[in-house]
């Protein structure tokens, strides 16, 4: 992604400054819709726009900043070698859970699928407004992240480091920005091979649908979780 113009220190700090702002109004509006109790139908209509906004505002900032800067935002166009996307994304999300799987156990993470089922689902009143923020990011999430850590961060770390160190350093701050023990190892392997297929076509454009496509299946197992029991 050598065309792109490289950014600085403070072009890293202020996009990772935009991506938490997008993390603490997620995670804020969802307690508060739990605390307040609030009917499930009222709560479907306000998150859904309130993580609109709380995606949309920080990203329309950060855009904003990122223009002003005369940094591109990175989505170039795929070319003749698009289509390999077709067979890529899923062999990099096979190989995302299969690493996780073989790292998981090292750690002393020994998940119980039923256990995680019912833990993510439980009570599905109280659960939905958790379970529609989360799929709203899922969803909606992968745009200002990969403009934040395979724009920005990735081509602010080529500038200091060898190109294998700053993809494996960009993954590894995108794995553990995801909190939970098992999301950070399954992002970060992950976050890997994004890294590769922004290298590979020379933007994020290829790396945004791969974001978007393993989302979108997550989402699904989301809800499946949630409206199974």
């Amino acid at each position: 992604m050598t065309h792109l113009t490289p950014p600085t220190a403070k072009d890293a700090l202020v996009a990772v400054a935009a991506n938490t702002a997008v993390y603490v109004l997620l995670g804020l509006q969802g307690l508060a819709m739990i605390k307040l109790e609030i009917p499930r139908t009222v709560v479907v209509v306000a998150l859904s726009v309130a993580i609109v906004v709380s995606l949309v505002v920080p990203t329309w900032l950060l855009i904003r900043y990122m223009r002003g800067r005369g940094l591109e935002l990175g989505f170039t166009p795929l070319g003749r070698d698009g289509w390999h996307l077709l067979w890529r994304i899923p062999v990099l999300i096979l190989a995302a859970g299969i690493a996780t799987g073989a790292v998981a156990p090292l750690l002393g993470l020994q998940p119980d699928p039923d256990t995680a089922t019912e833990s993510i689902a439980g009570d599905a009143t109280n659960a939905l407004p958790i379970v529609l923020v989360l799929a709203g990011y899922l969803l909606l999430g992968p745009f200002i992240e990969e403009i934040v850590f395979r724009r920005v961060l990735l081509n602010y770390f080529d500038t200091l480091m060898p190109a294998w160190v700053s993809i494996v350093l960009s993954a590894l701050i995108f794995g553990l920005v995801h909190l939970a023990p098992q999301a950070i190892i399954y992002t970060f392997f992950y976050g890997i091979g994004l890294a590769w297929l922004a290298r590979l076509h020379c933007g994020i454009t290829g790396s945004f649908i791969a974001h978007l496509a393993n989302n979108a299946v997550a989402s699904l197992g989301v809800f499946a979780a949630l409206f199974a029991l």
